[in-house]
């Protein structure tokens, strides 16, 4: 056994490294190792082999038993944007052997492993956009055997593909390093890790469920998660996988989330609280392995192998069973875990439907798609897809074409029905997941069997398997048997495919004919079915029900067909193809009907087939059905409806409905722009996926086309022109293209500059265009600050432009910050941060629409100010000074447990902290009486019991002046002194103003209060997590966040009663909100008001209070006081 795979099963908990790009950033690497590739640390395998190998010496001297070598940007792919494309074996072989040697040089008593790791290469192949997606699965397999191929030379052992956004990527990956280990005979585990947000999903909206789909039957060593988060954010995804995965798991969570604080991306999770989320998760969850991903350092892997140390990782009693993954690209399901029978989807088959063979001929697509909703909404657990016509010899580009068009469509996985290979793989390079393989048998010498099954084999799909051969289809009861034997002898036997991967068919033939020969076969099926399930019983058994009533009519059929699946499923049947909408419950047939039905199917009497028909002769069309009455929506909501579910059957066909009665640019505005800012909102939610967005963004895109016709004069042409391009030193463009993507399908013209931009291209291309916006995008800290110099030198070029800024390594404060210029002048054209693409269409519309009339666009603003003075803020009014009750600091407040709670606003609790508001009314109650009562009642005997409350704070009044936008703190004790200062950034959406605005500049006084509910409440949540009683974890933390929001209220209340104020005069703000310092500035106050030795509060290196159940605000007095945006 590998010794890597020997160590899981030992089950010893295996610790990976950390990030390796932090540690490049502290080792103080001179620019002449990167060798004109600044921001390649890949290079550095080449140049500075040392630093390489130090850093990983740093991480086995903290504890990892595995790391990874420096080749996350390895491939041909990435490192093209270096110039590297040529070196890419040298730089990995290198690579392997740096790690290798340190590994060698460090003389351990534990097993140590190198890892060769493998990055995406930044295509999304699963993507409709051809910018996006690169050249195709094979192209992909090429980048990674290459890449792979200096690792496994350089002497790796193991591979691990991490970070990975798009599942046919991944597909793409295991392929190509499982090929290229059987060319060179050289075997080594391969490890897989995908990056999920905190939702669940991953880029384009694949789950945990899809991910299963994809790689479980291609049979990598490990699977599990990087990245993306922290390790809390991470636990419901990794809980999920756990409970679901037969293979070893992963976890290599981020150390909490960035922030950009002063151009340096802080993560706030101390080493400690990093291990002591993960250690559970190991010791009572069964997580085989973890590690640290993005800000983790060796003091993490120190915390994990500290904690870990002599522990073993629980047993998951899901490791010992069988599964059978399917998926698309959102959604998967376990074939394993279906109840029998399992129904596949017949009516996309253009061999069985004259409406689906109608439908490919036309290449209607979308009612295709409404076929396939239907039959999943009837309970279809796989889609029959056959797209072979006699009038076309274009079977392979159909299968391709409409394989892809589902994969981000259909959440139920696929059976790909064709006689040929090479269909088949045309379908298996497009869909992220894994298919069922419809069909093999054994003529032709097993020709046309063996490259289905190779196929089968290396991309992990079960298969069906028809009792047929060179004799032709087997009709005895010990032909099909016989069958099913040399099968399972060649599928299993030969080829290594898991018993319950095959599905064999013994197959029905039709009763309809009257032929003697044929009275028997439904009977010879059932039979055959029997002896298999007995004889083989790990197999899996499959059948087309429907073959047995070919040629009668539809009522007839229907009957028949229930009544063969019934028997069927008695005799051991566990799939069944089959129309969905169809499936009845034969108990609830007549009774006379039933046995005439089963007269036929066991051949009772000669007269059999005859009286079955004649039954229905006699019913004429059979039961009526009566039509339901359809209210048909208005236009406009059928409309809104088309593009929020992404439908565009009869588009045109709405659309020129609803011009009848409503004007073009009414219908743009007031239906189909909503309608998009309905789709923004749901994804904002989590309602809507990614590729969900991308269709609604492409039904608009074609409304508008339909459209433009109708529109005149200001209504004609595109919504406005933006330049878009990520900045320098970033080779991150994923995000930038989808925010391009859906902006031109909602009528804007963009120009993508592409990705790495020097400044001077982006300041021509703004001369030359004169675009309404330039819009920035930058995924890591180091690179953002190339979107402040672009501002800069907008400026100096008189370009005052609107600029937006997006991306992982920016926010808000941090578009507030680089607007701001030399001498606190604001940059004209304002600086907007854009979350996603929904966000910056509202930003382009406002941009838009203040446009001035000459179309002088590089010009373009929203309430910027015409000068650099202040002279657009309105003046404050200042009321007569108010003199506090006292200066400095008050005594230490306490208060009591007991009363806090009896107090507090449990209606508050229930539906904003834990969620209830959400649900319906009846829901609600239904829920606070089961479960919010009853776990809040159990909390308050467990925090009163063990005193976990300890609920303290104290607050001050200190003097201030101002200087424009900064506050000084002024000493109480000499009225002197500057205690500290504090910058108040102008908010350009606030109309450029500042919170210094609100006190008066030659002499006032501002609050500060602290408060905290001590460790206790964070310390039993912890303990409620390790334990995997996750809801009294969240419900007690959630509570915690509340009581001291409570207390923040009552010290304001204090602040305010001690100036004599009226109840809600004034304002509490807390940093690192619109308007405020950054979380880095509280230090001052910690350090002046002493709040760590008053409280016990300490402020982490990524500036969070400890204990975390703290907060710290100042208090503005003044009447006109708001918050700021």
């Amino acid at each position: 056994m590998n010794p890597y795979i020997e160590l899981i099963e030992k089950r010893v908990p295996i610790i990976f490294d950390g990030a390796f790009g932090t540690q490049v950033q502290k080792s103080n690497i001179t620019a002449e190792c990167f060798q004109n590739a600044s921001g390649c640390n890949e290079i550095l395998n080449l140049s500075c082999p040392d630093k390489v190998a130090a850093i990983h010496t740093d991480y086995l001297r903290a504890g990892a038993n595995v790391i990874e070598t420096n080749t996350f940007g390895g491939s041909r792919a990435k490192l093209k944007e270096y110039g590297l494309q040529d070196r890419v074996y040298e730089i990995n072989k290198a690579a392997a052997l740096t790690a290798r040697k340190a590994v060698e040089n460090y003389k351990s008593q534990k097993p140590l492993f190198v890892c060769g790791t493998i990055g995406p290469t930044g295509f999304l192949p699963s993507s409709k956009d051809k910018s996006l997606a690169g050249g195709g699965f094979d192209e992909l397999c090429g980048i990674f055997e290459e890449q792979a191929n200096g690792l496994l030379d350089g002497g790796v052992d193991l591979f691990l593909i991490e970070t990975s956004q798009d599942l046919l990527e991944v597909r793409a990956a295991i392929y190509a390093l499982k090929h290229l280990m059987a060319k060179k005979n050289q075997i080594i585990p391969i490890q897989v890790q995908i990056t999920i947000d905190a939702t669940g999903r991953m880029l384009l909206g694949s789950g945990i469920e899809s991910f299963l789909g994809a790689v479980t039957a291609l049979s990598p060593s490990v699977i599990g998660i990087n990245c993306g988060t922290g390790p809390m954010e991470m636990l419901p995804s990794l809980k999920r996988l756990l409970e679901l995965s037969t293979l070893p798991v992963s976890a290599l969570p981020n150390a909490g989330m960035p922030q950009n604080i002063d151009g340096k991306a802080v993560y706030g999770m101390e080493p400690g609280d990093f291990a002591a989320v993960l250690e559970p998760v190991v010791t009572v969850s069964g997580l085989e392995i973890v590690g640290g991903c993005c800000g983790t350092n060796p003091d993490h892997i120190a915390a994990l192998a500290s904690i870990l140390k002599d522990k073993q990782v629980a047993p998951r009693p899901v490791r010992n069973s069988k599964s059978c993954w399917l998926s698309t690209g959102i959604g998967g399901i376990d074939l394993e875990k279906i109840n029998r029978p399992l129904i596949i989807g017949e009516r996309l088959n253009t061999q069985g439907s004259r409406k689906t063979k109608e439908l490919i001929l036309a290449s209607n697509y979308d009612e295709l798609l409404h076929i396939a909703h239907e039959q999943s909404k009837a309970g279809s657990a796989l889609l029959d897809i056959c797209v072979a016509i006699s009038e076309q010899d274009t079977e392979t580009q159909t299968m391709k074409s409409f394989v892809s068009f589902l994969s981000d469509r259909v959440a139920i996985p696929l059976c790909i029905d064709s006689t040929e290979p090479y269909v088949m793989v045309a379908a298996l390079k497009v869909n992220p997941g894994a298919v069922m393989l419809n069909s093999i048998n054994l003529e032709r010498n097993k020709e046309r069997a063996r490259k289905v099954l190779t196929l089968a084999r290396d991309f992990g799909c079960p298969v069906v398997a028809l009792t047929i051969d060179d004799e032709g289809m087997a009709k005895t009861v010990n032909c099909k048997v016989d069958l099913a034997h040399r099968l399972h002898e060649l599928v299993c036997g030969e080829y290594g495919i898991a018993e319950h991967h095959l599905y064999i068919d013994p197959l029905v033939f039709t009763l309809a004919t009257g032929d003697p020969e044929s009275a028997d076969a439904a009977l010879l099926s059932l039979e055959a079915l029997r002896i298999i399930k007995k004889e083989i019983p790990g197999v899996r058994t499959v059948m087309g029900v429907s073959n047995v009533s070919f040629g009668l009519k539809p009522a007839a059929r229907r009957i028949l067909n229930n009544m063969m699946l019934y028997h069927a499923v008695n005799a051991g049947l566990d799939a069944a193809i089959f129309n969905p909408l169809h499936v009845d419950n034969p108990e609830s047939y007549d009774k006379e009907i039933r046995c005439s039905a089963e007269d036929l199917l066991f051949n009772r009497n000669t007269d059999a087939l005859n009286r079955f028909v004649q039954y229905f002769e006699s019913q004429g069309n059979g039961q009526t059905v009566k039509k339901q009455t359809v209210v048909e929506l208005p236009a406009d909501l059928r409309l809104r409806n088309a593009v929020l579910n992404r439908d565009r059957r009869d588009l045109s066909g709405i659309i020129s409905g609803l011009l009848e009665s409503m004007p073009a640019h009414d219908i743009l505005n007031n239906v189909l722009l909503p309608a998009m800012n309905e789709v923004g909102e749901k994804m904002s939610s989590g309602e809507m996926i990614l590729p969900f967005v991308l269709q609604a963004a492409e039904i608009m895109k074609e409304a508008v086309q339909i459209l433009e016709p109708h529109l005149s004069g200001s209504c004609t042409g595109t919504r406005g022109k933006l330049i878009i391009a990520t900045v320098f030193g970033d080779v991150h463009d994923i995000g930038k293209n989808l925010v391009g993507s859906i902006l031109r399908n909602q009528g804007y013209e963009v120009i993508d500059l592409g990705k790495q931009v020097p400044l001077e291209v982006i300041i021509d291309a703004v001369k030359k265009e004169k675009p309404d916006a330039l819009g920035l995008s930058a995924l890591l800290v180091t690179t953002s600050k190339e979107m402040a110099q672009c501002v800069i030198e907008l400026d100096k070029q008189n370009l005052g432009i609107p600029v937006l800024i997006g991306g992982a390594a920016v926010n808000k404060q941090f578009a507030s910050r680089i607007a701001v210029l030399e001498n606190n002048r604001q940059y004209a054209g304002g600086v907007y941060y854009a979350k996603d693409a929904f966000e910056a269409n509202r930003i382009l519309q406002d941009i838009c629409a203040n446009k001035p009339e000459e179309e002088s666009k590089h010009v373009s603003s929203i309430d910027v100010k015409p000068d650099n003075s202040c002279s657009g803020v309105k003046p404050v009014e200042f009321i007569p000074h108010i003199e506090p009750p006292f200066w400095g600091t008050s005594e230490i407040l306490v208060w009591d447990s007991q009363e806090l709670l009896d107090k507090l606003n449990k209606e508050r609790l229930f539906k904003a902290g834990w969620g209830g508001g959400k649900l319906k009314d009846n829901e609600y109650a239904h829920v606070r009486e089961t479960q919010f009562e009853v776990a809040f009642e159990f909390l308050k005997e467990e925090i009163l019991k063990a005193d976990l409350l300890d609920a303290r704070g104290f607050y001050g009044y200190f003097p201030v002046i101002t200087d424009d936008e900064d506050v000084i703190i002024i000493d109480p004790a000499d009225f002197h002194s500057e205690l500290a200062d504090f910058r108040f950034p102008r908010m350009p959406k606030s109309k450029e103003r500042s919170i210094a605005d609100y006190f008066c500049a030659d002499g006032d006084l501002i609050g500060i209060q602290v408060v905290t509910i001590g460790s206790g409440f964070s310390g039993r949540s912890r303990d409620y997590f390790q334990q995997d009683k996750y809801s009294y974890g969240y419900y007690l933390n959630a509570l915690g966040n509340m009581l001291v929001e409570e207390l923040a209220e009552k010290v304001t209340v204090e602040i305010r009663r001690g100036l004599g104020l009226e109840p809600n005069t004034g304002r509490r703000y807390s940093f690192g909100y619109p308007g405020l310092p950054g979380p880095e500035e509280q230090k001052k106050i910690f350090e002046f008001m002493v709040i760590d030795d008053r409280l016990g509060i300490h402020l982490t290196s990524g500036y969070q209070m400890v204990p975390e159940h703290s907060t710290l605000g100042i208090f503005v007095h003044h009447p006109q006081a708001e918050f700021l945006i």
